[in-house]
């Protein structure tokens, strides 16, 4: 990895390729994300999109800790609030409930100030929460209003050796995207697991973004973020998952994200050799390419 300042260069988890082609916009590199973050998307040969160069573990390490919360702590929001965040939680038990009915522990990795885990609480009677979170300010609320024993602040800290087959479900929701290094991360997080426990992981679709939005003109502007260094679909999700050594037992693609429930194991997932095609076509159909457009 190099690179200068608050940027760094980054291999392909995927297929190790270093760059990639640059996602265009009107004729030119697409580079102003959301808030209006410079930002440096391309594509891999694999189909991965990306950021590259992207922000140094540095860098994100301090918007984590000091800029996260006042720019996307969704409980914060006036037009979401904690009953949006327990909707959230909401949608996530309904699809793990059928296959795993009473977990008795559960950790929600990057969990902000823990109202998804206090809505658990009041489905899963004797449930104990744990909970990981880079914020201050939502630990201290985990630790006091939600009764969560907050165990790390970082994903990638000790926590994994300490809590090691201790969880009966891990929930990461929208959280693998943000990983810096996916596979180590995946392959380390796993160790948590229970016997018979299993990661929920959902991350926004890359093969069908958002596009219709209340608050934004321009859906790449909202969807190209620099705390987001990957955009997955389901296939270069289950990719990333075999390599960790990761075997999905259900999923599903809707709401413009890929969701499934993983355990150890292998499937022998690999590429299809026309993703990149597939997802270049996709861009150019729906980013403008012209200047007039983005006027």
């Amino acid at each position: 990895m190099a690179g200068s300042g608050d940027f760094v260069y980054s291999p392909c988890p995927l297929c190790g390729m270093e760059g990639g082609e640059k996602i265009m916009l009107a004729g030119a590199p697409l580079v102003r994300g959301q808030f209006g973050f410079e930002i440096h998307p391309v594509i891999c040969d694999c189909g991965l999109v990306r950021l590259d160069p992207r922000w140094s573990g540095e860098r994100y390490g301090r918007f984590y800790q000091e800029e996260y919360d006042a720019l996307y702590r969704l409980e914060t929001k006036p037009d979401y609030g904690i009953e949006g965040v327990r909707r959230n939680m909401a949608e996530v038990w309904k699809r793990v409930r059928p296959h795993i009915p009473a977990p008795r522990t559960v950790l929600d990795a990057g969990c902000g100030s823990g109202h998804g885990l206090a809505y658990l609480a009041d489905e899963i009677p004797g449930v104990r929460l744990f909970g990981i979170e880079a914020s201050p300010e939502c630990r201290a609320i985990l630790a006091g209003e939600v009764g969560a024993e907050v165990i790390d602040h970082d994903l990638d800290g000790g926590w994994s050796e300490r809590f090691a087959g201790r969880f009966d479900l891990i929930v990461m929701r929208h959280v693998v995207e943000h990983l810096l290094d996916p596979v180590a991360s995946l392959s380390r997080i796993m160790r948590g697991l229970s016997e018979t426990g299993a990661i929920y992981i959902a991350v926004p679709d890359m093969m069908h973004p958002r596009t219709v939005l209340r608050d934004y003109d321009k859906w790449w502007e909202y969807w190209f973020r620099a705390v987001h260094p990957f955009y997955y679909c389901r296939e270069t999700l289950f990719a990333l998952l075999e390599k960790a050594g990761l075997a999905p037992f259900a999923f599903g693609e809707e709401n413009e994200e890929v969701w499934c429930l993983v355990r150890p194991g292998s499937t022998g997932f690999r590429l299809p050799g026309d993703l990149r095609t597939r997802q270049l076509a996709l861009l150019a159909r729906l980013l403008p390419a012209s200047d007039e457009v983005t006027a």
